[in-house]
């Protein structure tokens, strides 16, 4: 219980909370560069298979959004939750060679409310 407070204490400072598979810790408040990441463009999923999707640039995104999107542009194998300020919550991954996000889950409209 005191890891899980003190993780979301951490998780509280805009940027990326970077974490192993044991719960070390790499860093609070990241934001990650990728110097071969140019166009910084993501592709947002409109449905759960990703069969269709909208580019859009990670210009207005925010610093945990773009460490999010960097790291699974560098880690292909990486799955990135991201939970914003105002409760909603993107899945992010590299999927078919392409960083693509779900923006499928918010917490501010109930319990794991799902949103379309």
């Amino acid at each position: 219980m005191e890891l899980a407070l003190w993780l979301s204490d951490l998780a509280g400072v805009d940027g990326c909370l970077l974490l192993d598979l044991k719960f070390s810790l790499f860093g609070f408040g990241v934001e990650i560069q990728v110097p071969n990441f140019e166009d910084e463009t993501v592709y947002r999923a409109l449905d759960i298979e990703a069969q269709h999707c909208v580019l859009e640039s990670v210009e207005s995104a925010g610093t945990r959004h773009r460490a999010a999107y960097r790291l699974c542009h560098e880690q292909a194998q990486c799955l990135a939750f991201v939970v914003s300020q105002d409760g909603a919550i993107k899945f992010v991954s590299n999927y078919q060679d392409k960083v693509t996000y779900w923006n499928h889950l918010d917490f501010s409209r109930g319990f794991l409310g799902l949103y379309r």
